[in-house]
Protein backbone atom coordinates (compact mmCIF):
# COMPACT_ATOMS: atom_id res chain seq x y z
CA UNK A 1 0.00 0.00 0.00
CA UNK A 2 0.97 3.62 -0.31
CA UNK A 3 2.32 5.58 2.60
CA UNK A 4 0.20 7.87 4.71
CA UNK A 5 0.20 11.56 3.90
CA UNK A 6 -0.33 12.43 7.58
CA UNK A 7 3.21 13.81 8.11
CA UNK A 8 2.77 16.08 5.08
CA UNK A 9 -0.68 17.12 6.31
CA UNK A 10 0.68 17.97 9.77
CA UNK A 11 3.52 19.99 8.24
CA UNK A 12 1.17 21.83 5.85
CA UNK A 13 -1.30 22.49 8.69
CA UNK A 14 1.54 23.89 10.84
CA UNK A 15 2.59 26.17 7.97
CA UNK A 16 -0.99 27.43 7.54
CA UNK A 17 -1.30 28.08 11.28
CA UNK A 18 2.00 29.98 11.38
CA UNK A 19 0.97 32.13 8.43
CA UNK A 20 -2.41 32.76 10.09
CA UNK A 21 -0.60 33.92 13.23
CA UNK A 22 1.54 36.28 11.14
CA UNK A 23 -1.60 37.61 9.44
CA UNK A 24 -3.25 38.19 12.81
CA UNK A 25 -0.16 40.10 13.96
CA UNK A 26 -0.26 42.27 10.83
CA UNK A 27 -3.96 42.89 11.42
CA UNK A 28 -3.19 43.99 14.99
CA UNK A 29 -0.40 46.27 13.75
CA UNK A 30 -2.72 47.74 11.12
CA UNK A 31 -5.41 48.42 13.72
CA UNK A 32 -2.86 50.00 16.09
CA UNK A 33 -1.78 52.38 13.32
CA UNK A 34 -5.39 53.28 12.53
CA UNK A 35 -5.98 53.89 16.24
CA UNK A 36 -2.96 56.23 16.33
CA UNK A 37 -4.32 58.24 13.41
CA UNK A 38 -7.73 58.48 15.07
CA UNK A 39 -6.17 59.64 18.37
CA UNK A 40 -4.16 62.30 16.53
CA UNK A 41 -7.24 63.51 14.68
CA UNK A 42 -9.24 63.57 17.92
CA UNK A 43 -6.55 65.68 19.64
CA UNK A 44 -6.64 68.44 17.02
CA UNK A 45 -9.96 70.08 18.11
CA UNK A 46 -8.79 70.03 21.74
CA UNK A 47 -5.51 71.71 20.82
CA UNK A 48 -7.31 74.24 18.64
CA UNK A 49 -9.54 75.19 21.57
CA UNK A 50 -6.51 75.58 23.85
CA UNK A 51 -4.69 77.64 21.19
CA UNK A 52 -7.48 80.22 21.06
CA UNK A 53 -7.13 80.89 24.80
CA UNK A 54 -3.75 82.64 24.58
CA UNK A 55 -1.30 84.21 22.16
CA UNK A 56 1.43 81.72 23.14
CA UNK A 57 -0.98 78.86 22.54
CA UNK A 58 -1.96 80.28 19.18
CA UNK A 59 1.70 80.56 18.13
CA UNK A 60 2.52 77.06 19.37
CA UNK A 61 -0.46 75.56 17.60
CA UNK A 62 1.17 76.02 14.17
CA UNK A 63 4.10 73.85 15.20
CA UNK A 64 1.74 71.34 16.76
CA UNK A 65 -0.40 71.16 13.61
CA UNK A 66 2.67 70.60 11.42
CA UNK A 67 3.88 67.86 13.77
CA UNK A 68 0.46 66.17 13.64
CA UNK A 69 0.41 66.31 9.85
CA UNK A 70 3.94 64.85 9.64
CA UNK A 71 3.10 62.14 12.18
CA UNK A 72 -0.04 61.16 10.26
CA UNK A 73 1.97 60.97 7.02
CA UNK A 74 4.51 58.69 8.72
CA UNK A 75 1.76 56.51 10.16
CA UNK A 76 0.06 56.28 6.76
CA UNK A 77 3.36 55.20 5.20
CA UNK A 78 3.67 52.53 7.88
CA UNK A 79 0.08 51.52 7.17
CA UNK A 80 0.85 51.15 3.47
CA UNK A 81 3.84 48.96 4.32
CA UNK A 82 1.68 46.76 6.56
CA UNK A 83 -0.86 46.46 3.74
CA UNK A 84 1.87 45.44 1.29
CA UNK A 85 3.11 42.80 3.73
CA UNK A 86 -0.45 41.58 4.34
CA UNK A 87 -1.12 41.22 0.61
CA UNK A 88 2.06 39.20 0.14
CA UNK A 89 1.19 37.09 3.17
CA UNK A 90 -2.34 36.47 1.84
CA UNK A 91 -0.77 34.98 -1.29
CA UNK A 92 1.48 32.71 0.74
CA UNK A 93 -1.44 31.73 2.96
CA UNK A 94 -3.57 30.87 -0.06
CA UNK A 95 -0.79 28.67 -1.45
CA UNK A 96 -0.36 26.98 1.93
CA UNK A 97 -4.12 26.27 2.12
CA UNK A 98 -4.05 24.78 -1.38
CA UNK A 99 -1.09 22.58 -0.44
CA UNK A 100 -2.87 21.41 2.72
CA UNK A 101 -6.05 20.60 0.78
CA UNK A 102 -4.01 18.69 -1.82
CA UNK A 103 -2.43 16.47 0.85
CA UNK A 104 -5.77 15.97 2.60
CA UNK A 105 -7.37 14.93 -0.69
CA UNK A 106 -4.52 12.52 -1.44
CA UNK A 107 -4.95 10.99 2.03
CA UNK A 108 -8.72 10.66 1.52
CA UNK A 109 -8.11 8.88 -1.78
CA UNK A 110 -5.51 6.60 -0.20
CA UNK A 111 -7.89 5.66 2.62
CA UNK A 112 -10.71 5.09 0.13
CA UNK A 113 -8.47 2.71 -1.87
CA UNK A 114 -7.60 0.82 1.31
CA UNK A 115 -11.26 0.61 2.31
CA UNK A 116 -12.19 -0.61 -1.18
CA UNK A 117 -9.44 -3.25 -1.07
CA UNK A 118 -10.60 -4.43 2.38
CA UNK A 119 -14.22 -4.67 1.19
CA UNK A 120 -13.13 -6.57 -1.91
CA UNK A 121 -11.09 -9.00 0.20
CA UNK A 122 -14.03 -9.51 2.57
CA UNK A 123 -16.35 -10.11 -0.39
CA UNK A 124 -13.89 -12.61 -1.89
CA UNK A 125 -13.81 -14.43 1.46
CA UNK A 126 -17.62 -14.49 1.64
CA UNK A 127 -17.80 -15.73 -1.95
CA UNK A 128 -15.33 -18.50 -1.15
CA UNK A 129 -17.32 -19.54 1.93
CA UNK A 130 -20.50 -19.58 -0.15
CA UNK A 131 -18.82 -21.76 -2.80
CA UNK A 132 -17.55 -24.22 -0.21
CA UNK A 133 -21.02 -24.51 1.35
CA UNK A 134 -22.60 -24.87 -2.06
CA UNK A 135 -20.26 -27.75 -3.00
CA UNK A 136 -20.77 -29.57 0.27
CA UNK A 137 -23.41 -32.30 0.17
CA UNK A 138 -26.23 -31.79 2.62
Amino acid sequence: MTRSHEPLIRLARFKVEELQKQMAELDRSRQALIDQIERLEASVPEEQAIATESKEGFLAYGSYAQAVIKRKENIRLSLEEVDIQANALRGRLSEAFQELKKYELLEERRLARIEKAVRAAEQDELDEIAQVRHRRPN
